[in-house]
């Protein structure tokens, strides 16, 4: 009876207008994003507390929206603890990794979901399960299609991916090209050459330059487009060129299941390791690769494989393009040219004449004055930030909530918003990084899943989470904010360091406020801050990180 007097008295203050731009967006395209960015904020209704290290709640909060899945009153203080930004992100680099194990013969994938939403919701590895979620979706395998034939290959994947995500961008393309999980996906694996220039499949070799490491056309250091004296795009490849990479993914298969040998065509695949070269199955035609580099005909296989992985990795578009999506999936959408610039001279340099460090090029995504300078709300800009997915939005709101989950029942939700784990449409991901919101000179790239039923469906799951539940298995901890029930000042000051990162807009505030004090929630706590919670998280304002 509570829960319905509270919905009552939500609805006659008309706060279903807190969370209307998300749906205008929706349904219309409207360009609510920058507004809901850029929104008049009120200081006075955040935290003001900031430790001798010198930051305060309010920036901690904010950092740990683009380095984890969320923040947490503990992880919080564990930023205000550091000495600096930089330092914290050191303990991260060095945080255990919270790994996947292999699922039994007879599990589904909706084990491995399960599992993704543990480490997600109380891994210590926030930053790295962030990178390398952000690097799944640049560099995509799905079991969506007929081609992976076993969910080991994505527990494998993911270990992968995580191991990798601090690591050599180098060392990461070696890995995805000799991941078995990848071979299955793009069909590399047996994919078997001749004497003679052959058509091998070309399907990994075409993927690899156009999503996962180069795209379709030449790109400044700052990533904007090359043009040519005409005003045209400048290709990066031709037709030639993947032919050539074609012929150079040719000769490797699964590993064999131990102890058996190794036989190039395997009746089953296997996932325990890297795929096996075999030279015999290996094209011996010559290979034209990247701006006319030529592998010469009756080579090594593994010789051959590692030079033409080199083509692709010094090719001059490498660091602009994954630098410019990092930042997207961390940072913002719409990130200016010069940010994009000074990441990837980092990406090209990290100072010690070493390309291709992730951690270095993180450390520059996170710590770049364009990710900080909205720490202080008067440097805001209309194009910072960016939609939560759906997997963020959840894992944001859980761990705002002090959620502990077996992950059971939380993929149903991610389903309905359009963002299963390991369930990717198509190799081109979830969403694409340059989708552009509609009327808008915006980049928005997760609007692409936002409509009116993923809307209400995000709202949803924030009802359930507050008010039912959304998993046999999943209690939240709301006690920190039922505790400050009785004064709406302070507990919405909470609500406001952990859920917004202090920048609550005014009107927001004001109509949440006006509906806590009134007599439908006088005397009870715990209804007060459950209405507080699913107010501030089903608004446009939680929506957008920024």
């Amino acid at each position: 009876m509570m829960r319905k007097n509270v919905e009552s008295h939500v609805s006659s203050l008309r706060v279903f207008t807190v969370y209307l731009a998300v749906l205008l967006i929706a349904v219309n395209g409207s360009p609510a994003f920058g507004q809901a960015v850029s929104a008049g904020r009120n200081s006075n209704h955040s935290s003001k507390a900031t430790p001798q290290s010198g930051i305060s709640a309010i920036t901690a909060a904010r950092f740990l929206e683009q380095s984890s899945w969320g923040p947490t009153a503990a992880s919080i203080a564990q930023v205000q603890a550091a000495a600096d930004l930089p330092t914290y992100l050191q303990s991260q680099f060095a945080a255990p990794i919270s790994t996947y194990t292999t699922p039994g013969p007879t599990d589904k994938i909706n084990v491995l979901q399960n599992q993704f939403f543990v480490n997600a919701l109380t891994g210590q590895d926030q930053l790295r399960q962030r990178v390398s979620f952000a690097l799944s979706e640049i560099i995509v395998i799905s079991d969506v299609g007929p081609n992976i034939k076993g969910i080991p290959a994505f527990s494998l994947w993911m270990n992968m991916m995580q191991n990798d995500a601090f690591g050599n961008f180098f060392n990461l393309m070696n890995d995805v090209t000799l991941s078995p999980s990848m071979g299955s996906y793009l069909t590399m694996a047996e994919n078997n050459g001749c004497a003679t220039k052959c058509r091998p499949n070309e399907n990994y070799g075409r993927e690899l330059l156009q999503l996962f490491t180069i795209g379709l056309s030449e790109l400044n250091i700052d990533g904007t487009p090359m043009l040519d004296q005409n005003g045209n795009l400048i290709p990066t490849y031709d037709q030639n060129t993947i032919d050539g990479f074609g012929e150079l993914f040719t000769g490797w298969t699964y590993p064999p299941v131990p102890p058996n040998p190794a036989k190039f065509f395997n009746p089953k695949p296997y996932y325990g390791g890297p795929m096996v070269p075999f030279q015999v199955h290996y094209s011996a035609a010559s290979k034209t690769l990247l701006n006319g580099y030529t592998i010469q005909p009756k080579g090594n296989i593994q010789t051959d494989l590692t030079a033409g992985l080199m083509n692709v990795f010094t090719h001059p578009n490498v660091a602009p393009f994954i630098s410019q999506q990092l930042i997207q999936k961390l940072v913002t959408s719409n990130p200016t040219p010069a940010y994009v610039t000074r990441v990837a001279q980092v990406f090209n340099n990290d100072g010690t004449g070493v390309a291709g460090n992730l951690q270095a090029v993180v450390s520059a995504i996170l710590l770049d004055p364009e990710a900080r300078r909205f720490d202080d709300p008067t440097q805001q800009r209309p194009s910072d930030g960016h939609l939560r997915e759906p997997l963020l939005h959840m894992m944001a709101a859980l761990r705002a909530v002090n959620a502990t989950t077996d992950g059971v029942n939380l993929n149903t939700y991610s389903a309905v918003m359009d963002q299963p784990p390991f369930l990717s449409p198509t190799v081109f991901n979830y969403y694409p990084p340059s989708y552009q919101i509609q009327g808008t000179s915006l980049l928005g790239p997760e609007f692409k899943l936002l409509n009116a039923n993923t809307t209400m469906a995000r709202i949803n799951f924030i009802n359930d989470l507050l008010y039912a539940t959304v998993g046999p298995n999943t209690k939240t901890d709301i006690s920190q904010y039922v505790a400050l029930g009785n004064n709406v000042p302070s507990l919405l000051a909470l609500v406001n360091t952990n859920i917004m990162h202090g920048e609550m807009p005014s009107d927001v505030y004001d109509t949440i406020s006006t509906t806590l004090s009134s007599s439908a929630f006088a005397n009870n706590p715990t209804a007060t801050a459950q209405a507080a919670l699913y107010l501030a998280m089903t608004s446009s304002q939680f929506q957008i990180e920024h």
